[in-house]
């Protein structure tokens, strides 16, 4: 028997425009080229199926867009190597229950694992448990709450409970001898941790995690050592399609876990890029040598309070001129036209008194379970 354990960690995976028809009608080869050797060397392949698997697409209502493609797409991800399939995303319930039903069968069909969305919030919370090569690995998704979650009795994904899961978090621990948090959450495009993700990250590992990975971003943020844990804050696409001159797109990280007995684990990150041509490919030299180089600067930075705090703020700011008319409402001419005007229609229809009476009611945990509820059943 081996005394060793070698997983492979990928990111978002999803077909889009400049993909589908390798997804449709090649091989391997042609989507994942060169990084297909490292896929090679896995005991454990795992990604994050970003999209819906069904034949019969039907759009649930929701802001943003909508991902699905049809159940054989599947195929090129199993002949790949994959055999294990986080499904704890924002979009994972796009086509409502049905799609996350179609997204489960399909899967199973071919034989690849999935965890993290099932038929109710009690099965999609529980944990992906294995043992191989002597090593029992335990794996743990949570995505946050948008379109996408399961209740007590509808399909959708996993959603972190404060209440509940830390203590779920500390159970497992004892049942497995490595513990893996896939969070699919954080600030999209922001290189660094906010305040509150730190924080709950932070508390995966007091818990019992060994390994944090925080999807979703769609950039490479940072990272930080934790007790005796490593915590990812950003992990970047893996297969999310080419955007030129979009280096943040772009890029992203392969998390190589090595485990040997009687040894500390070995955490590598494998950079990678999106090319034009369709697909990924390993970075190599001095582009590979970058990328790590401004991963380490980022995560040495992190350690400076009044440096984080100054690029949260900055960052926050910026953000407001698409999140404000998100709150309110606007439709997506409006949103652009008050961008372009610097908040100058939020500052018409919403003075500062209004304003005042939202921030009570999104701060206040009271106010907040109420309208939350008002608005999911409006």
């Amino acid at each position: 028997m081996k005394d060793t354990l070698s997983i492979t960690l990928c990111g978002d995976l999803c077909p889009t425009d400049d993909t589908i028809d390798i997804f449709l009608n090649n091989g391997p080869e042609k989507l994942f080229h060169d990084v297909l050797d490292v896929f090679q060397e896995s005991d454990i392949l795992f990604g994050n199926l970003e999209y819906v698997l069904t034949d019969n697409p039907i759009p649930i209502k929701k802001n943003g867009p909508i991902l699905s493609a049809p159940t054989k797409t599947i195929s090129i991800l199993q002949k790949s190597g994959f055999d294990l399939l986080s499904l704890a995303n924002n979009h994972i319930k796009d086509c409502g229950e049905e799609g996350v039903k179609s997204t489960i069968e399909t899967c199973q069909k071919i034989k690849i694992d999935t965890f993290g969305a099932a038929a109710n919030i009690e099965e999609a919370k529980k944990p992906f448990v294995k043992e191989i090569n002597g090593f029992k690995i335990g794996f743990i998704a949570f995505a946050e709450q948008e379109f996408n979650t399961a209740d007590e009795d509808s399909y959708g994904s996993s959603y972190f409970d404060p209440y509940e899961d830390l203590d779920l978090i500390e159970k497992t621990k004892t049942e497995v001898n490595y513990l893996i948090i896939i969070y699919h959450g954080g600030i999209e495009y922001f290189p660094y941790a906010s305040p509150q993700l730190k924080k709950k990250c932070r508390r995966f590992v007091d818990k019992g995690a060994d390994l944090v990975l925080c999807q979703h971003s769609h950039c490479i943020g940072s990272f930080e050592d934790y007790k005796e844990s490593k915590i990812l804050y950003g992990q970047g696409n893996t297969l999310f399609g080419y955007k030129n001159g979009n280096e943040q797109w772009n890029t992203g990280l392969i998390v190589k876990l090595l485990l040997k007995v009687g040894e500390k684990p070995e955490i590598s990150f494998i950079p990678i890029t999106a090319i034009q041509e369709g697909g990924i490919r390993l970075l190599k030299d001095k582009e590979r040598e970058s990328v790590l180089k401004q991963l380490e600067k980022r995560s040495l930075d992190m350690n400076n309070k009044d440096f984080l705090n100054s690029e949260w703020n900055s960052f926050v700011k910026k953000k407001s001129l698409f999140y404000l008319p998100y709150l309110l409402g606007f439709n997506r001419y409006l949103i652009h036209l008050n961008r372009f005007s610097n908040n100058r229609f939020v500052r018409l229809f919403y003075p500062q008194r209004k304003l005042k009476t939202s921030h009570n009611i999104i701060r206040c945990e009271a106010h907040n379970e109420v309208i939350q509820n008002i608005l999911k059943n409006y």
